[in-house]
């Protein structure tokens, strides 16, 4: 056993209030494909090779009113596969570390697959900060209120053609919908203000470590939050299998392990030895 690793279930032991950072690749590892590996992104999509559409295409509000069936089609087929696999070992870790061993914890993520939540982590206790799946809200803005949509399927999809139809509409004003995600040059996310207080009021009390997870470094949120709360003092653990994922957070302690792997050995050695 390495003497990062030690180090890093030491201060897990010792940690009173801790923050998880989680992003691509902790999803990753419950096979949910991260779209910045373009060759992964292709092989899963080839209709949109075709038209040239990237996902930053697809994942924007331009999309559901340019390119409708392409755009429900990519958000219909990242629902059925979320639905068809499952949060991994490493986020009961989280659930476990949050209910046995803090005093209190917090989940601020990235991904939008509602994994955090699906494995049981307290809704008071996680910040989707980019939104989730499983929430839709109206296309058209007709008001700022959002509501949770899980059947699978929800749109008719054509995996042919990567075309959807049959799409889900607002109760309000029968627009069309799309989900509550905050995507790629999106003025119109509605937000998520109960989960934006709740990490603003933990945030006030103090952190003591954070746990940067899985992080892609395309879309540094959590890396720039690490920064700055290791700056201000709290003890800071980087697990990635990518050595230039701590480019930016410049932590001392970096586990070069995929998510699920890190955290259960991290609990292994930190509760059980």
């Amino acid at each position: 056993m390495d003497d990062d690793t030690h180090k890093a279930a030491e201060l897990i032991r010792n940690a009173k209030r801790a923050l998880f950072l989680t992003s691509a690749g902790m999803s990753a590892d419950s096979n949910i494909p991260t779209f910045r590996d373009k060759y992964g992104y292709w092989r899963n999509f080839p209709p949109f090779k075709e038209k040239n559409l990237e996902a930053q295409d697809l994942a924007s509000p331009w999309a559901f009113r340019n390119e409708l069936p392409h755009a429900w089609a990519f958000y219909e087929w990242r629902r059925q596969n979320a639905d068809e696999n499952v949060p991994h070992e490493g986020y009961g870790t989280i659930n476990k570390w949050m209910k046995d061993h803090l005093e209190d914890g917090f989940i601020h993520t990235t991904n939008t697959d509602g994994y955090h939540l699906r494995s049981g982590c307290p809704a008071d206790r996680v910040l989707e900060v980019h939104g989730s799946m499983w929430r839709l809200q109206c296309l058209d803005v007709c008001s700022h209120q959002y509501w949770h949509e899980e059947s699978v399927p929800l749109c008719k999809l054509d995996r042919e053609s990567m075309k959807a139809s049959n799409y889900p509409t607002c109760s309000r004003c029968k627009g069309i919908a799309r989900p509550h995600i905050l995507m790629f040059g999106d003025m119109e996310y509605t937000g998520h203000s109960e989960q934006e207080e709740n990490f603003r009021d933990f945030i006030r009390r103090g952190v003591d470590l954070v746990i940067l997870i899985g992080s892609s470094g395309a879309v540094p949120t959590n890396d720039y939050t690490a920064l700055q709360l290791k700056n201000n003092g709290a003890k800071l653990i980087n697990i990635n299998p990518d050595p230039s994922t701590n480019d930016i957070a410049q932590s001392e302690i970096f586990l070069t392990l995929k998510s699920e792997e890190a955290l259960v050995k991290l609990d292994q050695v930190a509760f059980d030895e």
